[in-house]
């Protein structure tokens, strides 16, 4: 269910990442490193992609938090804090795995980043896609996110298998009913491509409403897709944080 970098003897904390639609563990490349020893990096592996490519994808929301608090309710119960970064889709699925670790276990996160998201409760603006033809699906996503790799497009087999797993993530989108549960108390920062096309500011600044603790809105010079282009910038502010947070403890 995911992969563990542990970056030396000196966690204080461990963060779960979870990588947006059609992605896998490899969209975090470099994050350790560039966390630094405190933080152990947890990267979420879902059914569909990389190693698990032969497993059966996921199509709900529901069943994939249920599996994924499984898996990661185990490794909750040492002295070391923990937090969840989810990019676009990964934001959603970070957020209700956050609830339902709490509603299971009481455990509580030291903060949840989200990025490139909209706010749970926020109706996305954008026309459904899943039930798209594969050439219909393959142009929607290229033009809202332009973020599949020329080798994948000039190879028709991967390209197939790649739109089988965007396809069965937008489902997952696309059914997911947003909650009218209570917010987190945990904090929340949330980033923001200036010229996301995709998801609006309004729809990332919605975000605050989903915590009763604090909320940091952090706008960056960039499109929809950023993982690598501004890791140094999030993982600095990350690190930061949590290294802030284990001060205080």
């Amino acid at each position: 269910m995911f992969q563990t970098t542990p970056t030396g003897n000196l966690e204080t904390f461990r963060l779960f990442c979870v990588p947006h639609a059609g992605a896998g563990p490899s969209a975090f490349r470099g994050w350790a490193s560039s966390l630094g020893p405190e933080i152990e990096l947890t990267l979420i592996e879902l059914p569909g992609r990389e190693g698990r490519f032969r497993e059966q994808p996921y199509v709900s929301m529901k069943p994939l938090i249920q599996d994924l608090c499984e898996a990661i309710l185990p490794h909750l119960n040492d002295d070391r804090g923990f937090a969840f970064f989810g990019n676009s889709l990964g934001g959603l699925v970070a957020f209700e795995t956050l609830h339902e670790i709490k509603r299971q276990s009481g455990y509580e996160a030291a903060h949840l980043f989200v990025s490139a998201t909209g706010a749970p409760h926020l109706p996305s603006p954008l026309p459904l896609v899943a039930h798209l033809s594969d050439v219909d699906l393959l142009g929607e996503i290229l033009t809202r996110y332009d973020g599949i790799p020329g080798e994948i497009l000039a190879d028709p087999e991967f390209l197939k298998a790649m739109l089988s797993i965007i396809r069965a993530d937008m489902r997952v989108l696309e059914s997911y009913v947003r909650p009218g549960i209570s917010p987190l108390d945990c904090p929340i920062t949330a980033f923001a491509g200036r010229y996301d096309q995709t998801v609006s500011l309004a729809e990332v600044e919605g975000w605050k409403s989903q915590t009763q603790a604090s909320f940091d809105l952090l706008l960056l010079d960039e499109d929809h897709l950023y993982l690598q282009s501004a890791r140094p910038k999030l993982t600095e502010i990350i690190r930061n944080t949590l290294l802030n947070v284990s001060c205080a403890r």
